[in-house]
């Protein structure tokens, strides 16, 4: 999400990616997703520290996959957009607390901590930088739904 507001050389290469695409004489379609239900189990291994696993205090939307695809098979066979289209999750999290559900799960109990200066897969973030945008195309299936299905 936001790939062309957040500077951190991931980012950075989706932007560039996106902006090929609309210099292109080519119908296109662009997909944004936020961080998917997965990136979090990877976000705190990322982030483990001898004190707990440090993560950035954001708010999120986490999509499943499952949802992503469904709606990357609709926009595949659909007219281009010539622009962007976003999709979330069904509900607005924060990274702390599903972090901590997700070690739960693990069985690595340990303090999560919201450390601002925390980079979220190498860029330091504004909490709600990975929000989408009000026209964002929400999924179905929870972050609590997909702990249960692990």
């Amino acid at each position: 999400m936001g790939a062309d507001r957040i500077g951190s050389g991931y980012f950075q290469a989706n932007a560039a990616q996106e902006d090929l695409a609309r210099h292109t004489t080519v119908p296109y379609s662009v997909v944004r997703a936020t961080p998917f239900h997965e990136s979090v189990e990877a976000a705190a291994a990322a982030s483990t520290r001898p004190d707990g696993v440090h993560v950035p205090p954001l708010l999120l939307r986490p999509v499943s996959a499952d949802d992503v695809a469904a709606l990357l098979a609709h926009v595949a066979v659909g007219l281009p957009q010539f622009g962007v289209v976003e999709t979330a999750g069904p509900e607005e999290l924060r990274l702390e607390d599903i972090t901590a559900d997700v070690l739960a799960l693990l069985s690595r109990p340990g303090p999560v901590i919201a450390d601002a200066r925390a980079p979220f897969f190498g860029a330091v973030l504004e909490e709600r930088a990975l929000l989408p945008g009000p026209d964002a195309r929400l999924g179905h299936h929870t972050f609590t739904q997909w702990l249960e299905s692990r």
